[in-house]
């Protein structure tokens, strides 16, 4: 069972124009995300967008955490539900890994296109704790082994997977020919990344948790080719956003040739041109979301306002102290205070005082830092998020 063609091509043996041309559009919209904001407010986005990542990739299966109760999971709050409380370490986990991946690509023979990459994922994912319940299997005796490629041939709806005697084979082919797509542009970089996470699926290498680590593993795929701004934005995202589209549009891409004019490849060309196509118009609205909402005077007039309005109790917490807007914006700007007695100058309080304040805001999650004398940095809290990033 082949998976070939692994990129739309066209009969010139070209990758389409006008998906170049949109992938092109892509990378430089995502980079003009990092303009003129400090590597550590962007890092603060990064950081809040993991939480929103495990909840779109979990809701994809019908599994979403909503990111307020992973935020409680992260202080170990967990839900005296069980079910709750199983979902919450599922977004944990996820959280976890997505870090883990994000480390693996800073090596620089990092190929995510390697089966044992692949399977890494899967292990790290199913390994971690409370995650035993997902690797019981119905109508298996045995449960599935977290890294592990699959022993049983399965269907996934109208899809048969590979069977099990050729898939070893086959993920060694898809490691082979993707490896093309490490090298050239970053446009045809992207053209591959984006065509292999159908391939993948395809491939349905574990008996679970295929889903989650094929999208995990489009994240390494992306970050590897480079691009800034990646990670200020996530496909996981548009994709749920569009969740019965984006599992119609895999189930397309599943089909066979349709004759001599659609390509040469055993599966059909022209659907997995669909495909990519779907995916860049996914990941295009993901990043123009971002760009209306990372513009810095409107971000700081929205930060301005949620104290206002957490001030004058139209929110259900208490409020902010006094000019806590006026630290957003110096950190905004400037990205951190290396000192702490910058709050007290901003503040125009005592030393005291500044140190009651600052204990209150790393106590609710609107700043953070790494030790008692380390610089303060701007955290977003899910409740912040809920105004700044409207819709989320």
């Amino acid at each position: 069972m082949d998976f070939t063609p692994i990129i739309p091509l066209e009969r010139n043996k070209e990758i389409p124009q006008d998906l170049l041309e949109r992938a092109e559009k892509l990378i430089h919209s995502s980079i003009a995300l990092t303009g003129g904001h400090p590597i550590e407010t962007l890092n603060a986005v990064r950081e809040y967008l993991r939480t929103i990542n495990s909840y779109y990739s979990n809701k994809i299966e019908s599994e979403g955490t909503r990111p307020r109760d992973t935020e409680k999971a992260m202080k170990k709050d967990f839900s005296s539900d069980k079910k709750k409380r199983t979902l919450q370490m599922l977004s944990l986990a996820h959280i976890e890994t997505q870090k883990k991946v994000e480390n693996l690509v800073k090596d620089e023979k990092f190929n995510p296109y390697k089966t044992e990459f692949i399977c890494s994922i899967h292990n790290y994912l199913y390994s971690q704790d409370e995650m035993e319940v997902f690797l019981k299997i119905e109508g298996l005796e045995e449960n599935m082994i977290p890294g592990a490629l699959r022993i049983h041939d399965v269907d996934v709806g109208n899809h048969v997977a590979p069977e099990v005697k050729v898939l070893p084979s086959l993920m060694n082919k898809f490691e082979l020919l993707y490896r093309e797509g490490l090298l050239g542009s970053k446009v045809n970089q992207l053209i591959y990344a984006l065509a292999s996470h159908h391939r993948l699926v395809y491939l349905h290498p574990f008996l679970d948790g295929n889903g989650r680590t094929s999208r995990l593993a489009l994240d390494g795929a992306l970050l590897a080719i480079g691009i800034n701004g990646y990670g200020l934005w996530n496909i996981s995202r548009g994709l749920a956003r569009s969740g019965d589209k984006y599992k119609d549009i895999l189930a397309h891409a599943d089909m066979h040739r349709q004759g001599d004019y659609d390509g040469r490849g055993a599966l059909s060309t022209r659907a997995l041109n669909d495909f990519v196509s779907y995916m860049l118009t996914c990941a295009q609205d993901q990043v123009d979301y971002m760009t209306k909402y990372l513009k810095l005077s409107s971000l700081t007039q929205r930060f301005t306002k949620y104290v206002e309005l957490t001030q004058n109790g139209m929110f259900d917490l208490d409020p902010l102290p006094k000019d806590t807007d006026k630290l957003f914006k110096e950190l905004l700007l400037r990205g951190e205070f290396k000192k702490r007695t910058e709050v007290d100058e901003i503040l125009g309080v005592s030393r005291r005082t500044a140190t009651k304040i600052t204990k209150e805001l790393l106590n609710r999650d609107y700043i953070q830092s790494d030790g008692p004398k380390s610089p303060i940095r701007l955290k977003i809290n899910s409740h912040l998020a809920e105004y700044i990033f409207p819709e989320l």
